[in-house]
């Protein structure tokens, strides 16, 4: 199974496009029937993934009109074979995934520990590397929104914070550079960061 830009004339087929991405959802899954022949409109700022029981087939990035030819992948790129969904049994599937800047993140941090910290922020980001990203969805639903993704990378950077306060304890100030780099982890889930802001990232003892 494979993309493709040839069309036969006497072939039906069935057209999918994917109008759910917004800036709250990632990543939206539809099922194909196998038997089906299929014109996949893609639109500007969007990806797709063809898959099947969790292994990349194909993938396409660029805004155009494609089918779905059955025929073996003779161009697989090798890297593909690095990327699956470990047991996931889905059958044919097609993932959209959004390429615009999803905007007004909301940041912060408020957790006890020996200290109390707190820290709050924006910021945007942009999935810059879906298959990245599709390695990460580990069990891929109907859809994803950034809520979860963003639930994910609170927890990480709250672990991050309290690791430095266990060893940084006679400061009081978590540095903005520090919580700046620790978003370096969102280069694991395939996504860039495009702008933030981060401010009142501090720590107090208890009493």
């Amino acid at each position: 199974m494979h993309f493709s830009n040839i069309f036969e004339d006497d072939e039906q087929y069935e057209i999918i496009e994917c109008t759910k991405l917004d800036n709250n959802i990632l990543l939206f899954k539809q099922r194909l029937d196998e038997n089906q022949h299929y014109i996949v409109k893609l639109k500007n700022k969007q990806c797709a993934i063809l898959f099947e029981k969790g292994q990349v087939l194909d993938m396409v990035k660029e805004e155009g009109i494609y089918t779905i030819k059955t025929e073996p992948n003779t161009s697989f790129p090798e890297e593909f074979s690095d990327y699956q969904i470990k047991n996931n049994s889905d059958s044919l599937c097609i993932l959209f995934f959004n390429g615009n800047i999803i905007t007004n993140n909301k940041f912060y941090l408020k957790k006890k520990h020996n200290s109390d910290f707190y820290g709050e922020g924006c910021f945007d980001f942009q999935i810059e590397k879906p298959l990245k990203f599709f390695n990460k969805v580990i069990e891929v639903r109907s859809y994803y929104s950034r809520e979860e993704l963003l639930e994910q990378i609170r927890e990480r950077i709250s672990k991050i914070v309290t690791l430095f306060i266990k060893e940084h304890k006679d400061e009081y100030l978590i540095k903005e550079e520090m919580i700046r780099s620790s978003l370096d982890i969102f280069k694991e889930y395939g996504i860039k960061i495009v702008s933030s802001d981060m401010r009142n990232i501090q720590f107090k003892k208890k009493l």
